[in-house]
């Protein structure tokens, strides 16, 4: 028995399992979590270890070469690189997608137990963890109020954070700008010298007297009374009358020495929102947490502290990275609405019938629901690529409804009734909708094979994948199962002769309609004629203008993805190192009133002034300019940076670069000069040169060179041997001069039921100048001795880190492209640059990696994806017509649907990409649906005993119907995303302009070169 005449025997249990399946996904369709992108694991380890007080060469051949020998062995390491910085070494390894992690993990665990041993006793054991790339601060929360700044970054610390931090996925909530409150203990140098003090001695005084023991329980009674000392400090007076020591009956008292203040940490940063000095919260989410949903609650938690806040605090949003993806997910959702729109309307047109076109209008949201509860299930998230997958989907979902459904029709219009008809039409098209479904779906298989080797690109392009097969297998069940039982049963289907339509309008409309697509018919059917009839010169002319396609290509701008509409622009300076936090806040401001003044459209600008963590950059800022959304801007991204680009040249000395922006961030550089080299020195002044040329091409933006020339900095030389005279180690000097000039904690002031640290350090008046360096005293054997006694100072430069890749010093010189040049040429204008202006010294080597170099390697890997999918769709092919000629016809035609794309991307000056690529070889599998549906049309024909051309004459006749249908509705479902530029949407418009144009050329080539090469290929049967 048939599977038509089998599902036509059970309507009712067909219709009970696809509504049943509807509602489950209607109702999990709330509980997809929203992204921007799909989530990926990043196979990057990385590997921290400290070692205090060390440079950054002595951290080099200490810690981090040893660590790199240990680890350079575990099996499947992609890329090896470390930073060797003051005090830290961080070695950062990478393996392909897809390896084992945890696996990886353990052997990189047992390598390190074995080198632990050759570490200096100070580093400390090595730390292994997982790096995140999207462990990072998605949302700037402005603290508003009538007080200081140092007041409301008080309040921000002490009652926003950490309720905060509640927030489910909240990693940590930090709060920039402002002081650190606390207490400082300043001590005078002379005095300290006089009483024979050091900072220890202070130190150990202050915490000895700032106490607070338990003393076990007394029993009096019947009550057990704890006994506790309280011997903390009640106020900052108490800390000033702290007896140091006694001398000859005398209590030195710290007021003697010194001062104690409740004051402030001296600032090394400082925060400006839209031009006021502020305090703000940025909010990091934690590895693996939905963006979308850690926002929501972060929402949630400043609705709650609304409530508890002092009246005059406010909490104000000035950034949220989240409000990009909702936008980006807005546009493609709108678009998927808007194709469905004008895939229902255009079936409506040529069906010209409401209940075809419902039964279709079922079938396509269905597909779409059933896909949707198939990502809930596995937990895929609704992200810009499965969006792109469904909205694909739209238009090829309806395919096989719309074969099924005309054929039906068809039998009805030959007088056959509904159920009939519903069993014979589907029945006939069951395998010509099975491998034209088929052929889209294997053109996916060959992604599996190289998901590794496609890198990032692969688990981005994952989510599309999953969500157009299902989808494509969803359809097929639907167009096979629902389809005809609708048809049939439900909403049968009728013919004009048994129920002729009356009303006057619609009569009129559907007259319209049908001479309409009679004239386009009888269009096509003298043009079949002519190239039947001229079928050499026919192929000539297709051949020629695939020729004239395949030439534009070397015109065209090649790039790996297309920028989106970014919804900020971080603007980095870097003045000369060492440049005090004054003149860089000088710089900045000037920046930020040239950015208020004449950039148009923006939210906010958040300014900031130095740069904290491990090592303070009082020489770098950055200014983030937060846009509104794509509709409501004013200036673009791209213009600002125009903007603020042409005032540079007013701070000589200083420099600057952009943020890379989305694509920046995902796959690096434009340009990406690498310089190898052991001799640091060499390689920097190479780098400098290198960063000379590249800003003397015009279409490079500002470069930016990744390791610094070096930090001012005293070196402190002992002569150890009057050093030992004197009884004075290295290690007491080390520390008295660090507590000098840094300070130290000595104990904690409690007051309010707030925590300050106190903080012992010389007055400023004894650490402005070198020169007070030679009078800090030191404790030796026989009394108190200046540093001077035994050591001197020298002025120099010293490397603020060092990077090493797979073992070898390095330093990257990166920069964008402004323009539509092709990076290839642009990198050729730098080494023409580079080699007119300077020599490379042999020490140094040079290599380009940038963008260029990925997208070839990427092209290289769709190319073979490419061509294992023509293959697998060949077999589907071959399959179904059991012969190897008719395939051939199919593929044939595959080349001349690069002439649609090349044309439109052209027209529309978009350029080819990586992206684009993965349209191209959707095609691959859509073309040929068409095809296969003319040629096994002509094939019945033939059986029928019609002659070869006249078979291929009515087959184009007859097909051009559902041919138009399934190309228009595939088309229009996709040309809403062809006009979708807002937010980060853009950065998958390549693959809908693909799909669009490679369409409307293959659907000419279909209809009309097929026919020719078929009458040319499959010679006609001679009778014996």
């Amino acid at each position: 028995m048939s599977v038509a005449r089998k599902t036509m025997d059970h309507p009712v249990l067909i219709l009970i399992v696809f509504t049943l399946l509807g509602l489950l996904g209607i109702f999990t369709y709330s509980k997809i979590a929203i992204a921007l992108f799909p989530e990926t694991e990043n196979p990057v380890v990385m590997i921290m270890t400290t070692y205090s007080n060390a440079g950054p060469e002595s951290v080099e051949s200490t810690i981090t070469k040893p660590i790199e020998s240990a680890v350079v062995s575990v099996n499947g390491l992609k890329t090896m690189t470390s930073t060797s910085s003051e005090g830290s070494s961080t070695v950062q390894l990478t393996f392909d997608y897809g390896a084992d992690m945890e696996s990886i993990i353990s052997d990189i665990r047992d390598k390190l137990d074995r080198v632990k041993s050759y570490l200096p006793d100070a580093a400390s054991t090595p730390s292994i963890m997982r790096f995140s790339s999207d462990s990072m601060p998605i949302m700037r929360i402005l603290v508003r109020g009538n007080r200081s700044v140092d007041d409301i970054k008080q309040i921000a610390e002490n009652q926003i954070i950490d309720i905060l931090e509640q927030a489910d996925g909240v990693a940590e909530a930090d709060v920039n700008g402002g002081r650190t409150a606390r207490v400082n203990v300043e001590l005078d140098q002379n005095r300290m010298a006089a009483y024979g003090y050091t900072i220890p001695t202070v130190v150990s005084a202050l915490a000895k007297q700032n106490l607070e023991l338990g003393g076990g329980k007394v029993l009096e009674g019947h009550k057990n009374y704890i006994v506790r000392t309280t011997g903390q400090y009640s106020s900052v007076d108490e800390i000033n009358d702290t007896v140091i020591s006694t001398i000859s009956g005398y209590d030195v008292r710290l007021k003697d020495i010194g001062t104690a203040y409740l004051g402030y940490a001296d600032a090394s940063t400082e925060s400006y929102i839209n031009g006021e000095k502020g305090v703000y919260v940025s909010i990091t989410k934690q590895s693996g947490s939905n963006s979308v949903t850690v926002a929501n609650n972060v929402y949630k938690k400043i609705d709650q502290l609304k409530n508890t806040l002092p009246s005059d605090i406010s909490l104000e949003i000035i950034s949220d990275d989240t409000d990009s993806i909702r936008e980006t997910i807005s546009i493609l959702v709108k678009s998927l609405l808007e194709g469905l729109v004008l895939s229902v309307v255009i079936l409506w047109v040529f069906l010209q019938s409401f209940k075809s076109t419902i039964i279709i209008g079922i079938s396509i949201p269905l597909s779409m629901i059933i896909t949707l509860f198939a990502m809930s299930m596995f937990g895929i998230t609704l992200n810009m690529m499965t969006l792109t997958g469904l909205i694909l989907g739209l238009g090829m979902v309806v395919d096989a409804s719309i074969v099924m459904i005309d054929n039906i029709y068809a039998y009805r219009q030959r007088g056959a009734r509904p159920k009939v008809a519903a069993i014979l039409g589907s029945q006939e098209m069951f395998m010509s909708v099975l491998s034209g479904n088929l052929t889209t779906i294997c053109v996916f298989v060959p992604f599996l094979f190289f998901i590794k080797e496609l890198g990032m690109m692969g688990q981005m392009f994952k989510g599309i994948i999953f969500t157009i097969v299902i989808a494509l297998v969803s359809s097929l069940l639907v167009a096979i199962f629902l389809v005809p039982v609708l048809a049939g049963k439900f909403l049968p289907l009728t013919n004009r002769g048994e129920k002729p339509v009356k009303d006057p309008v619609l009569k009129a409309i559907y007259g319209f309609f049908q001479k309409c697509i009679e004239g386009l018919t009888n269009v096509y059917s003298k043009l079949l004629r002519i190239c039947l009839n001229n079928r050499l010169i026919t192929l000539v002319v297709a051949f020629c203008v695939f020729i004239f396609a395949c030439a534009l290509i070397r015109t065209m701008q090649i790039n790996m993805m297309p920028m989106g509409n970014d919804d900020s622009v971080t603007l980095n300076v870097v003045l000369p190192v060492a440049t005090p936090l004054d003149e860089t806040k000088e710089v900045m401001l000037a920046l930020e009133a040239y950015a208020k003044d004449e950039l148009k459209g923006y939210k906010n600008i958040t300014t900031s002034i130095g740069r904290g963590g491990r090592t303070t950059y009082t020489n770098r800022g950055s200014i983030q300019i937060t846009l509104p959304e794509t509709a409501q801007q004013i200036d673009s991204a791209q213009e600002m940076q125009n903007k603020l680009r042409a005032h540079f040249s007013e701070f000589p000395g200083v420099t600057f670069n952009f943020g890379w922006g989305m694509r920046g961030q995902m796959f690096g550089a434009d340009i990406d000069v690498v310089i190898r080299s052991d001799d640091m020195d060499a390689a920097l002044t190479v780098a400098d040169n290198v960063a000379s040329a590249i800003e003397a091409v015009n279409d490079c933006g500002e470069p930016s060179i990744s390791m610094d020339k070096g930090l001012p900095q005293v070196e402190l030389i002992i002569d150890r041997d009057r050093a030992y005279q004197f009884g004075v180690d290295v290690t007491t000097v080390a520390k008295e001069v660090n507590y000098a000039i840094n300070g130290t904690t000595a104990s904690v002031y409690r007051k309010g039921g707030k925590d300050y640290n106190v903080v012992v350090m010389y007055q400023k008046e004894d650490r402005k100048t070198i020169d007070d360096l030679d009078q800090i005293y030191v404790r030796g054997t026989n009394g108190m001795v200046a540093v001077s006694n035994f050591a001197s100072f020298a002025k120099g430069l010293g490397p603020v880190s060092i990077s090493r890749e797979n073992q070898t010093r390095i330093i990257h010189v990166t920069a964008s492209i402004l323009t539509n040049t092709n990076a290839n040429i642009v990198e050729n204008a730098i080494k023409e640059e580079i080699s007119n202006n300077f020599i490379i010294p042999d020490s140094v080597t040079i290599t380009y990696e940038g963008s260029w170099q990925d997208t070839m390697e990427q092209m290289w890997l769709y190319i073979k994806i490419l061509a294992m999918a023509i293959i697998l769709v060949f077999g589907v092919m071959a399959a179904t017509y059991e012969s190897f000629k008719a395939p051939l016809i199919n593929l044939a035609t595959m080349p001349f649907l690069i002439i649609g794309v090349v044309f439109l991307y052209k027209i529309i000056g978009q350029a080819l990409s990586i992206v684009s690529m993965v349209g191209i070889i959707m095609l691959v599998g859509i073309v040929v649906n068409n095809g296969i549906i003319l040629v096994d049309y002509t094939n019945l024909l033939i059986g029928r005993g019609v002659a070869l051309k006249e078979a291929c004459y009515e087959s184009g006749r007859s097909r051009l119907r559902p041919v138009l249908m399934s190309t228009l509705t595939t088309i229009l479902g996709m040309l809403p995303m062809c006009f979708a530029t807002g937010g980060q949407a853009m950065m998958v418009q390549p693959i809908a302009l693909a799909v669009v144009g490679g369409l409307i050329s293959s659907t000419f080539v279909t209809l009309l070169v097929i026919p020719v090469l078929y009458s040319l290929v499959m010679k006609p049967k001679t009778k014996k």
